[in-house]
């Protein structure tokens, strides 16, 4: 084995050493199992330390083209290939953190999810959730509906749409539209998969990092991490009994020239306000007079319990200056995603570009299930009936929290929808509370998540009542009250440990 070394080289000698033994076992020379001269041996030959020996046969051991064996010393192994060597080699973990887009990494918060996964758990009672009751859904008249496609529409049901939408449903919204005081062409709707997507096409379409976006405060947290995905400002304004403050949003339009107003003018997300006839118009006047476009959320004006239906926004504008969303999610299915965004000709054009990028059309069977189901003339009588059911569920809830009188907290009592805004004593710590409710199975929505940066003052949550079985709103209202009592007695007692122990620390 034949090897030189170069004093007057600039490539260390070891790997000088290892190259030479690599080429002669790449060439056959060095055959498998062939034992190299010991470092000692090899040292002394080629008058270098042992340790620069070392250093090459350490080398080769890590490429794979030697290994060390008891009572034989370092020997040859048989050529890898290229795939066998890199299964050797030690690959790192990637940082795919580290990889994220600064926007990504700022749009982390998964609180929705959360909220969805406590369906695949058992025996838990959820006050969380924003979906209608099980019992609910028209099972058989979806179930012949959906027979009725596969006759009626055959392989059309499985081929694709127009991204905006199948003609036929386009053609039943517009019709049900009408029926609200919407008058708006084809090309002026659009079937979303939702209406949270028509939300965050919208942000996608206006907003430029540092945009300041007026909200309600507090607001729909799905539409505060559309904003805020894009680096938006969001700016709260708070609202009364009539709906969001007009006196404070002109004050906010002269100072900051928002790019926007999101609101939910009916039985509002989570407080389940809804805004009067007479703020309508005048928050209108104001859009208009300060030429700020308004993205209209109203996925509950259905869902109207008692009083006056009030007329939407986008049903009052003459002038094109409101986008309006909705969806059959919160009526017909949230599973079948299903949702529409009325809008200028223009802002459609934009929506179906960022559609066709997103996932390119809302599925076909649900755009013909949901059409049937509207068009057979199914869905006033199913809300009718939905509306009878919740209404019996809002005021069971009502009427088990008002079998506690606890000083502080007071119900805002909606007149539609699928929310109950609770204010909760100020001196309540809710991380207490929430992990109490937690051990007790029992799963609300703390108030902050619908506050742009968590900014909250007071203690509130928000109750759904939709969702639960009418035995599960009486186990679970009681299982709140207790904890509610539990806290403010642990708040007491905190008071007096605090009173009466020195902490050196504090």
């Amino acid at each position: 084995m034949d090897i030189t070394v170069n004093r007057g080289s600039k490539t260390p000698l070891y790997i000088q050493i290892k190259k030479q033994i690599e080429g002669m076992i790449d060439t056959g020379k060095l055959p498998p199992n062939f034992i190299l001269p010991a470092e000692r041996v090899l040292s002394e030959k080629l008058h270098v330390n042992r340790s620069t020996v070392i250093k090459a046969y350490m080398e080769l051991k890590a490429e794979g083209l030697a290994e060390s064996r008891v009572g034989s010393g370092t020997v040859v192994l048989a050529p890898m290939s290229k795939d066998a060597a890199q299964e050797k080699m030690y690959i790192p973990p990637l940082r795919w953190n580290q990889l994220e887009s600064k926007r990504i990494a700022k749009a982390d918060e998964q609180t929705i999810n959360n909220i969805l996964s406590v369906f695949e758990r058992e025996k838990v009672i959820s006050f969380a959730s924003g979906i209608s009751s099980e019992d609910t859904y028209e099972l058989e008249k979806l179930k012949i509906i959906q027979n009725e496609l596969l006759e009626k529409y055959r392989e059309k049901v499985f081929m694709p749409t127009p991204v905006d939408g199948c003609s036929e449903l386009k053609n039943t919204i517009k019709a049900y539209l009408q029926q609200k005081g919407i008058n708006a062409g084809l090309k002026q709707i659009m079937v979303t998969s939702g209406s949270q997507q028509a939300v965050e096409f919208f942000a996608r379409l206006l907003i430029e990092p540092g945009d300041v976006v007026l909200v309600e405060e507090p607001t729909y947290i799905g539409a505060i991490q559309a904003f805020e995905s894009y680096d938006a400002r969001l700016i709260g304004i708070p609202m009364d009994e009539e709906g969001i403050r007009l006196d404070i949003l002109e004050t906010c339009l002269v100072k900051y020239r928002p790019k926007f107003i999101y609101t939910q003018p009916n039985f509002h997300n989570p407080t389940g306000m809804t805004m009067s006839f007479n703020r309508r118009k005048e928050l209108l006047k104001l859009a208009y007079y300060y030429n700020i476009p308004i993205l209209e959320d109203n996925p509950y004006g259905e869902l109207c319990y008692e009083g006056e239906q009030l007329p939407a926004l986008k049903s009052l504008d003459n002038n094109d200056y409101v986008i309006y969303v909705s969806s059959f999610s919160k009526t017909i299915s949230f599973s079948l995603r299903v949702g529409y965004v009325v809008a200028g000709e223009n802002i459609i054009n934009r929506f179906i570009k960022f559609k066709q990028i997103t996932d390119i059309q809302t599925s076909t069977l649900s755009q013909y299930l949901v059409h049937e189901f509207v068009s057979q003339g199914h869905m006033r009588p199913h809300i009718e009936k939905i509306k009878e059911k919740y209404k019996k569920k809002r005021d069971l809830m009502i009427a088990e929290l008002g079998n506690h009188k606890i000083e502080g907290m007071k119900v805002f009592i909606p007149r539609g929808g699928y929310f109950i805004w609770l204010s909760l004593p100020n001196n309540i710590r809710m991380s207490e509370l929430i992990k109490s409710l937690g051990d007790a199975g029992v799963i609300v929505m703390p108030g902050d998540v619908f506050y742009p940066k968590f900014s909250i003052e007071n203690n509130f949550i928000r109750l759904n009542f939709s969702y639960p079985k009418e035995q599960d709103i009486i186990d679970g209202t009681y299982k709140l009250l207790e904890c509610i009592e539990k806290c403010l007695k642990n708040v007491v007692k905190a008071k007096y440990t605090v009173e009466t122990v020195i902490n050196p620390y504090l």
